[in-house]
């Protein structure tokens, strides 16, 4: 009897560590990195292993309006262009599509779906190479069900109210910065040691060339074009981040 207890327990404790040791891929939404009103589509691994031909089914796909082929202020509601397969997905790792701006849907409002629930299909290690051996474990089908749902996401009107508020906190420091340059100005323009004030206009020269570096990098990140999902969508749209968990 004791053996068959802890025969049992020996199962449980193996079953339980193999599902912990496990991928596990779940596709989500979330707003891009420098476009608050873009959002994508995110699948990402949060399991303890890699995940392998990654699939997914909607019976009812995600749409997007076809914008570039508007005509009139209207635009035809297309299927969203998804690769057929993901072949890794390591732990931790993730991939991202631009899905469709949050503006120009809630423009359309009904004439769009907003929810789509679907299967994210995949394995648990790379399909039998060969020379593989029959006691070996046969690899496992994992599934994952997902709904992506707009109506879920913060109210466009609310993230508008939020913009405009950092909109008038960044007008108020502009005149903050305006009034310091300004007293700065008054006070340094005093001086009369030319070798204090060669030093004064150095400083200001080098704060002027630090600030325009800054703005320059800044400016090599470009906005996102939501047009760009209409290219090769598993070479230009998708890409993966390796992020920790």
């Amino acid at each position: 009897m004791a053996l068959i207890v802890m025969y049992r327990q020996i199962q449980r404790n193996q079953q339980l560590t193999s599902e912990q040791a496990r991928p596990y891929v779940s596709m989500l939404m979330g707003p891009h990195i420098t476009d608050w009103h873009v959002i994508e589509l995110v699948v990402r691994n949060f399991g303890r292993t890699a995940a392998y031909n990654v699939q997914f089914s909607f019976p009812r796909p995600p749409t997007v309006a076809e914008y570039e082929n508007a005509s009139d202020g209207y635009a035809d509601v297309v299927e969203l262009q998804l690769p057929r397969e993901l072949p890794t997905l390591a732990p931790g790792q993730e991939w991202r599509m631009v899905w469709d701006s949050a503006l120009d849907r809630a423009e359309i409002g009904q004439g769009v779906e907003s929810r789509f629930e679907g299967t994210v299909t995949y394995y648990d290690r790379p399909d039998q190479p060969r020379g593989w051996r029959f006691w070996h474990r046969p690899r496992r089908q994992l599934q994952t069900q997902v709904v992506l749902d707009w109506e879920a996401l913060p109210p466009v009107q609310r993230i508008e109210l939020m913009t405009t508020h950092d909109l008038a906190k960044r007008e108020k420091q502009k005149l903050e910065l305006l009034r310091s340059v300004l007293t700065y100005f008054h006070y340094a323009s005093k001086e009369t040691r030319p070798d204090v004030f060669r030093s004064e206009i150095e400083r200001i020269n080098r704060a002027v060339a630090e600030t325009q570096d800054r703005w320059r990098t800044r400016q090599v990140d470009q906005p996102t074009d939501v047009s760009l999902r209409w290219g090769d969508v598993e070479n230009e749209l998708g890409k993966h981040r390796n992020q920790q968990v």
